[in-house]
């Protein structure tokens, strides 16, 4: 009986320890893909690189598993988006609105009434290269389209295009890696942004 105790305890402890190694596998490998998050602009080939971006699970859904390929980039009207959106073409586009004057999650659940399909925010006034943890409001309300913060410097760039010369552009969003190297992927960064 004494032989057999001390088997079964270590038996015990073996599996709490391979299951608590599982977890944290599990874990750090759903975090790792969430905190990759990329774009990429196909149009114009003065834009065409690809960019990172925070996503906000607090107030937006989650990105596709796939790349959704040739949708638009429209600038939103209000910039803010903190009232209804005016734009004429944004069903089914991705829209990016400027920070400030209302919670991001109210920008989310206005871009979402308007029927974009993904909400893209910045700060383009402050032009940094920062990314933000958009967090919810304490009304815990979440819109079902994406979210994502694009940090300032980049922000800027899109936003002068689309304000300035057209109000459109073309992206691939979310970008697979699967197939790319991380070379590739530093080799395209935009030269504005930090590495």
């Amino acid at each position: 009986m004494r032989v057999v105790v001390p088997i079964l305890r270590f038996r015990w402890r073996t599996i709490v320890f391979l299951t608590l190694i599982s977890v944290l596998v599990f874990a750090w490998q759903t975090l790792s893909l969430e905190e990759g998050i990329f774009f990429q602009v196909d149009k114009p080939t003065k834009l065409a690189y690809i960019y990172q971006i925070n996503p906000s699970y607090q107030i937006g859904g989650r990105f596709p598993t796939y790349t959704i390929q040739d949708i638009s980039l429209v600038y939103a009207e209000p910039p803010e988006g903190c009232q209804k959106l005016s734009n004429k073409f944004i069903e089914g586009e991705a829209v990016l609105l400027e920070r400030g004057g209302c919670p991001f999650v109210e920008k989310v659940l206005n871009a979402q009434k308007a029927g974009a399909a993904i909400a893209l925010i910045t700060d383009s006034t402050s032009g940094g290269d920062d990314f933000i943890d958009m967090v919810s409001d304490d009304t815990h309300r979440r819109g079902d389209i994406p979210a994502a913060w694009l940090p300032g410097v980049s922000g800027r760039r899109l936003r002068q295009y689309l304000v300035y010369e057209k109000p459109e552009l073309w992206i691939q969003i979310p970008l697979n890696y699967t197939n790319r190297s991380l070379r590739d992927t530093f080799a395209s960064k935009p030269p504005w942004e930090l590495w």
